[in-house]
């Protein structure tokens, strides 16, 4: 009795060497995917065309909350599913081991015969617990992949958080917060009422595996005790095979529940490889693509025909053709949803027209590489988005390895650095806060400006740069633009509801319903009945 004690002291220590070597390095490799995950993930989001984020199942907060909380659930299927199956599958090889070495062959025999059984109730058990018999298809734009309505219903209160998070102020300025959280109860309603749901079976059906387990643990026991009586077998023959099956059971106890993790895991899994599998038609890290050795900052959008992936039966340009010559200042005007907006798109090349050609240089976009082509452009749009950090940080996006020299420079020429040195507390250091709260909407702007103008853009496109601002601000923000365009000379297309602004453009292009219907000086224009004399007058 004392050497058996203590070989199972030595079978205890192993035991430890054992477990921790086998958690440290299942989590290690399980930590390691996931950081890889993460980073690829975020990669392939961000190697996506602007289309791919247009679609509802590809929301902000959607694909926060995948890359935040989901893809964590893989971890599972490293550190938990595949390390209890591994381990399942070693316990189950030593047992058969010490059966022959120990036990009759009978036993043995039946051991063989038993373990398929047990296979097969852990396959039907691990089956309804994974849900597989109650998904639903999300079959918009071709996506196949199959969701537990639980998973369904997480994905969309999680969305729900993620939105409100990034939208507080909107969703304070219009008293939206009790709507919002009862839309979220009713979210989370829908993940009780699964779970609910699912409650009963899976522990019945669980109950129904170690029932079965333990039936073959009692048969295998009686057959043991029959062989030993007929005097087929010692009672340590008999004993020794029969204790490590127990312990082998109560393995394959663990594997099963384990398993439990495994739908949650295979969604974030199928979710994961769709966004890295795709390929995007519009890649900013794609280094292929010509670079023209000298850019004259001539725009031409050629018979166009365009409709945004979200509704491809409307065209918002129906033949669009529209030329700017280098240096000039092109105005366009027109009625709301006319295409104004989405020539710049087109230009900055977030989208690809269905037919015809936008042209830098006269050279199509689609032959030049994305990123050099976006650096020879700069973008400031209706509402400043700015990134958390401080002021000099958020310039110096639009000129990767800026120096501080040029980050006031570029303040100077938006008529910022004043209000950067005087008014704001760090000055150039002072955090903007998150989407830049920190700022009021005139100060947004013209750091906004500023980071389009560090660059040193070829082309300058301004939509409607000045139209959510106050008037003071505005008339500002507006002063700022107009030394820009007066002093520097570089081609710009400006949207703008201003008539001062569109009166002093070298050319104006009045827009409707997707085509250009008038074009030339404010002079010329206001000469003659038309849709920007009409525009004009309605203003006045």
């Amino acid at each position: 009795m004392a050497r058996n004690s203590l070989y199972v002291l030595l079978i205890a220590a192993g035991i430890i060497l054992a477990t921790t070597g086998d958690v440290t390095c299942f989590t290690a490799a399980a930590v390691s995917l996931t950081r890889k995950m993460r980073t690829q993930g975020l990669t392939a989001l961000l190697q996506q065309d602007i289309g791919f984020f247009d679609s509802d199942s590809n929301s902000a907060g959607e694909l926060t909350a995948f890359l935040a909380e989901k893809i964590t659930k893989v971890q599972s299927l490293t550190s938990g599913s595949l390390d209890g199956g591994i381990r399942m599958v070693s316990c189950l090889v030593m047992v058969i081991m010490f059966s022959f070495v120990f036990g009759p062959w009978q036993l043995s025999l039946a051991l063989l015969g038993i373990y398929p059984v047990l296979g097969a109730c852990m396959g039907f058990v691990a089956a309804i617990m994974s849900g597989n018999a109650d998904t639903v298809k999300n079959k918009k734009k071709g996506d196949h992949a199959a969701l537990t309505k639980q998973a369904v219903a997480e994905k969309s209160a999680g969305a729900l958080v993620g939105e409100v998070v990034l939208a507080i102020r909107t969703v304070a300025s219009f008293n939206a917060e009790q709507k919002l959280y009862d839309d979220y109860c009713t979210g989370v309603d829908r993940i009780e009422k699964e779970e609910r749901k699912g409650a009963f079976a899976n522990g019945f059906v669980m109950a129904l595996g170690n029932m079965g387990m333990m039936s073959v643990m009692g048969f295998m026991h009686w057959y043991g005790q029959y062989l030993f009586s007929l005097g087929e077998t010692t009672f340590k023959g008999t004993q020794i095979p029969l204790f490590m099956m127990m312990g082998s059971m109560m393995v394959v106890i663990g594997a099963v529940a384990g398993m439990l993790d495994i739908p949650t895991a295979l969604s974030a899994a199928r979710r994961y490889f769709q966004v890295t599998d795709r390929v995007s038609t519009i890649n900013a890290f794609d280094e292929g693509g010509a670079t023209l050795p000298s850019v004259r900052g001539e725009l031409e959008v050629r018979d166009v025909v365009f409709a945004y992936p979200t509704a491809l039966d409307h065209n918002v340009c129906r033949g669009y053709s529209l030329r700017v010559e280098a240096g000039q200042t092109c105005a366009l005007c027109g009625p709301s949803g006319s295409g104004k907006s989405t020539i710049i798109a087109l230009l900055e090349r977030f989208y690809d027209p269905q037919a015809g050609q936008v042209l830098l240089d006269g050279v199509d976009v689609k032959t030049l590489n994305v990123r050099w082509l976006r650096q020879q452009l700069g973008l400031v749009g209706q509402e400043p988005v700015l990134f958390m950090g401080s002021v000099a940080q958020n310039i110096a996006y639009g000129k990767p390895g800026a120096t501080q020299a040029e980050v006031e420079e570029a303040a100077r020429m938006a008529n910022a650095h004043t209000f950067i040195t005087e008014s704001l507390g760090n000055g150039y250091e002072t955090e903007v806060g998150q989407g830049g709260s920190k700022l009021s909407g005139g100060q947004k702007q013209r750091v906004a400006i500023a980071r389009a103008l560090i660059k040193a853009p070829k082309a300058l496109l301004l939509d409607e740069a000045t139209s959510a601002l106050d008037n003071e601000s505005e008339r500002i923000v507006q002063a700022a633009l107009d030394e820009i365009m007066a002093k520097q000379k570089r081609t710009t297309i400006v949207i703008a509801h201003r008539l001062s602004t569109i009166r002093n453009a070298d050319t104006i292009a009045v827009i409707n319903e997707g085509c250009v219907v008038e074009k030339g000086t404010h002079d010329e224009l206001l000469g003659q009945p038309g849709l920007y004399n009409s525009l004009v007058l309605s203003k006045s």
